[in-house]
Formats: structure tokens, sequence, C-alpha cells
């Protein structure tokens, strides 16, 4: 930045909704799933359900909402989602049952769905051009630092006055903070600041050289493509590859990180010491988040989503045989790592594959599948306990889930083998 340059104001988008993703690292779920099996006198299958619940309720809404945030105001979306997500949080502080779990997961879901990456990866890409695997990144890595953050206080707040307080903190924090961000701070695009994406002056174009060139199937492709419709799209096998290798890559995330605190007291370590592992799993996050995003701007995604979800496997690889609380700080950290980039990852490769003019539209339906691995995984994982006693079974599912993934993601992008480096870094 030149001197005495004024800062860019789309920096402040980053800002918030990086902040927006450090709150969702306060959701308690994971953390008080054996406090909700002994209230309600269930199993870990029929508590898991409530992931799956509010996961089908975001999905199915994130059909629709891809095409809304194209035409309608992303930060309308933002904000009336955080507000039915905090709300809902408190009032589910006051369940006396199961069932009210499952009807509040659902209006969770629901609001979930308007404000979720959709919406804030639609206004970001508004806001910036360049640099958007970096942007991207550094939101993810909100999230991240959160669970990091947030988790373990979620842990002491459950020990100390028990799962209803865990939902109240959550709620209030979500209200408190983020909603008057939302009001006063975001801006739906540059235009309505009057300024340029990217900060760009009038009359100022970016050269090759310095602006992102998106790769198709190889190629060099502009971001400034013609726009199809979303059913044209649905006749390709491309998209349906990359779909459903990061809906494996959902499965196996929401299996492990839901149960994770579960599977680490089974071994009689404490409860706090097992959200400080979860925190870890999910805040080390931010380091891939950050990582994947700027390796993104110089690589073809489809080789660094091969090598972050390769780390998630040997992290697993190494949790399996598990018997020592060493050998579990050294996994979370591995699969952690690993699966810390599937949030940058997912906008990145969609564009990458299919340039930016439907990114809304496609990105909703990658969204939607993700969504419906993420309900399948927390419940799978649950009700397989359940059956087994075990998690053994659960992880090896996983891992050829991953593996899957991988394949998935790799012929996504064209059968071929096609460059590492971006075109135009070689350009230079």
């Amino acid at each position: 930045m030149d001197k005495g340059k004024k800062l860019f104001y789309g920096w402040w988008m980053v800002v918030v909704i990086t902040i927006i993703f450090f709150t969702g690292g306060a959701a308690p779920f994971a953390i008080v799933l054996k406090q909700l099996m002994e209230q309600f006198h269930t199993g870990r299958g029929e508590v898991s359900l409530c992931q799956s619940i509010f996961m089908v309720a975001m999905g199915f809404t994130g059909i629709f909402v891809g095409w809304w945030v194209q035409r309608h105001s992303p930060k309308n979306f933002i904000l009336w989602g955080t507000i039915v997500g905090g709300l809902t949080s408190l009032l589910l502080s006051t369940a006396n049952s199961i069932w009210y779990f499952y009807v509040f997961y659902f209006i969770a879901g629901l609001g979930g769905g308007f404000s979720n990456p959709i919406a804030f990866f639609t206004l970001l890409s508004k806001w910036f051009n360049r640099k958007w695997g970096t942007v991207i990144g550094i939101s993810m890595a909100g999230g991240a630092l959160g669970s990091m953050v947030i988790q373990p206080l979620i842990g002491i707040i459950d020990q100390n006055f028990g799962w209803r307080a865990t939902y109240l903190f959550s709620g209030s924090l979500v209200l408190a903070l983020n909603v008057p961000l939302i009001l006063f701070v975001l801006k739906d695009s540059p235009e309505s600041k009057g300024l340029l994406p990217d900060g760009d002056q009038a009359g100022v174009m970016a050269s090759p050289k310095d602006g992102k060139i998106q790769v198709q199937n190889g190629t060099e492709s502009s971001v400034a493509v013609k726009n199809t419709g979303l059913l044209s799209y649905l006749k390709r096998p491309a998209l349906w590859a990359m779909g459903i290798g990061f809906a494996f890559i959902a499965i196996g995330y929401n299996a492990v990180t839901t149960h994770e605190v579960s599977f680490i007291t089974d071994m009689k370590v404490s409860g706090p010491v097992a959200a400080a592992a979860l925190g870890v799993t999910l805040g080390v996050g931010s380091l891939s988040s950050l990582l994947s995003g700027w390796l993104a701007d110089r690589l073809i995604s489809r080789y660094v989503a091969i090598l972050f979800f390769l780390l998630a496997i040997v992290g697993l690889a190494i949790l399996i045989p598990a018997h020592a609380v060493s050998q579990i700080w050294l996994a979370v950290v591995i699969y952690g790592l690993g699966v810390g980039a599937v949030g940058t990852l997912l906008p990145i490769v969609t564009r990458d594959i299919f340039g930016a003019a439907n990114f809304s539209a496609l990105f909703g339906f990658s969204v939607v599948l993700f969504a419906i691995g993420n309900a399948i995984g927390a419940p799978l994982a649950g009700f397989m306990f359940d059956a087994t006693g075990s998690y053994h079974s659960v992880f090896i599912i996983v891992i050829a889930t991953y593996t899957a993934a991988i394949v998935g993601i790799y012929f996504a992008f064209g059968a071929n083998p096609r460059p590492l480096v971006r075109l135009a870094i070689l350009k230079k």
C-alpha cells in the first residue's frame, strides 16, 4: 500500500466476515453431546440427528440462496440468518426434550442457510477480484481461530455451569457482536461506497500479470465468461465429481469433529482437555485456511486440495490406534491441518473449474451437497458407535471417503494431468 493511501474499504468486509466465522466457534454441540444423552436418556445416534436436521435444513435453504444472492442483497441474508441463529441458540438453553432440540436445530438450519458461506463469499467476490484465495483463507481462518479460542472456554462453561449455559453464551455472543457489525459496517458492493473492486481507480485495469487468471480444465479463462444457467451445468460430470467429492469430505469431517470429544473422553481423558483437543483440531485449521488460500493463488487448486486431504488421512491413521494422549495431540494437529482447508478450497475449486460468472449458483449447489454430507456424518458415527461400542470402524470409513474425495476432485478438473503452477505465475 502506498504511503498515505487509505485502506480499501473491502478489507473491512473481510474483517467482519472473519469475526462472524470466529464467533461460529462458540457452537457447543460437540462438547455437550454426552450431557444431552444423559439429559434426554438417549444414545449418541439420536442426539447426533440434531446435526443432520440442521444440515438438511441449511442445505434445503441453500438450494435457493445461491440463486437469490446473485439478485438481492447478500447483507440482508447474512443479517437475518445471524439473528435467527442467535435466537435459536438462546431458546435451546430452555429445551426439555430431544424433540425440542430437533425443532430448533431445524429452525437454526434455515437461518444458517441464509447466513452461510454462499452469501459471505458472494459478497467478497464483489469486493475482490485479485487475491481471491487469500481473502477466502483469511475469512475461514477466523472460524478456526474461534474454535481454538472458544471451544476450550465452552468446555469450562459446561463443566461449571452445565450445557444450558453454553447455549446461552453462544447465542448472546452472536447477537451482541455480529448483528451490529453487519448492520453498520457490512456493505453489499464497492459501488455502494463509490469504489471499484480491489480499490482500483476508475479507468485502471489490472494486467493479466497482476490479476488472477482462472483455470478451467487446465486452460486460461477470463472471469468474465458468459453467464449460463445452473441447469446446463448439472449436465456436466465435473460439477458432480467436485460436489460429491466435497460431500465425502463433509461426511468424514462432521463424523470426526462431532464425536471427537466423546472419543477422547472415552479414553478417560477429562472433559476440558478433550474440549481443548477439539479446539486444536479446529484451530490449527486457521493455518491451513491461510496457507491453502495463499497456495491456491499460486498453484492450481486441484493439487492444493489433494495435498491437504492427504494430510487429513495421515492424521486419522495416527488417531485410530492411539492409546496415549501424546498420540492424540499429534493426530489432531495433523488432521486439523488437513481438514481445516476444506472451507477455503470449496469456493476456490468451484471458481477455478467453472469461472466467476455463475459462482453463486454453482457454489450454492456445492454447499447443498456439502450439507448433505454433513447431515450423514454425525449420525452415521453415532449409530455405528451405538452398534459396535467403538469408533474404530467409523474412522476407517472416513479414510475411505477422503480417498474417494481426492479421486473425484482430481477428475473434476479433467482426466489428464495439468500444470501445477497457475498460468499467470508462469508468465511472470
